[in-house]
């Protein structure tokens, strides 16, 4: 039951005014409501983040109900693909340093998939130009993805990021 303290926060941060922070541009807000949902795929496993991800996307919608398939599969993605990128750091990568590149590649993979998945999705139905995805990506994704960074390094470096192996904390 780990991953219930993040689940109690992306409900929380998805479908409120708290997980995006207004900032001038195309996107409006930057998300930071992705970043418990990173977290729960680096610490927990894959299956997490894909929970977690759907609960970040239910609530969005639920926030500013626009278009399900843009707001919800994006951000299920996001969960899922943090916690791939992540395991396979762990099993593949430099025993010395695997759950530090780990975490950053998981971070920034989710972050990005988030981004990019609701920017794609966005276009591919009408509800953005083409001119406006460079600067979404620039000017929104960028950062969310180094806040995604910032946060969930430590964390996993602290925890060892042992959760996403055993099922458990310690």
């Amino acid at each position: 039951m780990a991953w219930l303290p993040l689940a109690v926060l992306t409900i929380l941060l998805g479908s409120t005014p708290l997980g995006y922070l207004p900032v001038p541009g195309t996107a409006q807000f930057l998300t930071i409501a992705h970043i418990p949902v990173v977290l729960g795929g680096v610490l927990c496993g894959p299956a997490v983040g894909l929970l977690l991800g759907l609960l970040f996307g239910v609530g969005n919608y639920w926030y500013v109900p626009h278009d399900p398939v843009v707001q919800i599969l994006p951000r299920i993605l996001c969960g899922l693909m943090a916690g791939v990128v992540f395991t396979l750091a762990r099993r593949y990568g430099n025993p010395h340093s695997q759950i530090t590149v780990g975490s950053l590649s998981a971070a920034l993979a989710g972050s990005l998939t988030n981004t990019l998945g609701v920017v794609l999705a966005s276009l591919a139905k009408g509800l953005m130009l083409p001119g406006e995805v460079v600067s979404v990506i620039l000017f929104h994704g960028a950062p969310e993805a180094f806040l995604a960074v910032l946060v969930t390094l430590p964390f996993a470096v602290t925890r060892g990021a042992s959760a996403g192996r055993s099922g458990g904390t310690r």
